[in-house]
């Protein structure tokens, strides 16, 4: 699929997963919330798929990500988002959500949302953000030393070419991993309400961020 249209059709989706996701979350069923969870996680599984295809043919281009607007560009870490910002996502939506229920819970009244997060759950949600970074600073790592080394291309011969776009696809294809694995070991901590809150505030992001870079783009 074209990068351009893997970004617009990749928007549509999170429309229709932010929708499932809040009809779910108005039941106030766990077994329903947890199927919404479910097919959320399947369609992110399935865009990323979509996007290693599409950067296999051309990680140049996908690097630059044409789909996007210059505000997601300046936000983004490795043509997308950083895989650390689930979490820093999450710590905000459960402080807000904390401060809002702060008498309910000293009374012991419990909502189980993102505010009632448990010191266990915060705790693992700790490891998966230091795991998290810890490869993130890897990643890093390898592109800096691609950036450094395409100095050395001049006059550039083939196979160097190649080698060099071989090791940008490694690159993109390694975040996006980090991304999904992130995402999923975030989701698999929370309870299924706390799950369906989360991704929610995720397409909401996404899709707030192309919406105010459009507008942004088009008053200039």
């Amino acid at each position: 699929m074209p990068a351009l249209q893997l970004g617009s059709v990749w928007l549509q989706q999170q429309r229709l997963l932010k929708d499932d996701l809040n009809t779910a979350r108005a039941t106030s069923n766990s077994n329903i919330m947890r199927d919404a969870v479910s097919r959320a996680m399947a369609r992110y599984e399935g865009y990323f798929r979509a996007r290693a295809e599409t950067v296999r043919a051309d990680p140049v281009r996908f690097y630059c990500e044409p789909w996007a607007t210059l505000l997601e560009r300046g936000t983004h870490w490795i043509a997308g988002w950083r895989p650390s910002a689930v979490i820093h996502l999450l710590y905000s939506e459960s402080g807000i959500r904390f401060q809002a229920q702060l008498e309910d819970l000293l009374l012991g009244i419990h909502s189980g949302d993102l505010g009632d997060l448990s010191p266990r759950q915060l705790g693992r949600v700790d490891e998966v953000q230091r795991r998290t970074i810890a490869e993130e600073g890897e990643i890093e790592g390898e592109l800096r030393e691609l950036q450094v080394g395409l100095g050395d291309l001049f006059p550039v011969r083939d196979a160097d070419l190649v080698e060099k776009m071989g090791k940008m696809e490694g690159i993109i294809r390694r975040a996006d991993g980090l991304r999904m694995r992130t995402l999923k070991d975030v989701v698999d901590i929370l309870e299924p309400a706390q799950a369906v809150d989360l991704l929610v505030a995720a397409a909401d992001l996404e899709i707030g961020l192309r919406e105010i870079g459009m507008c942004w783009e088009r008053s200039r």
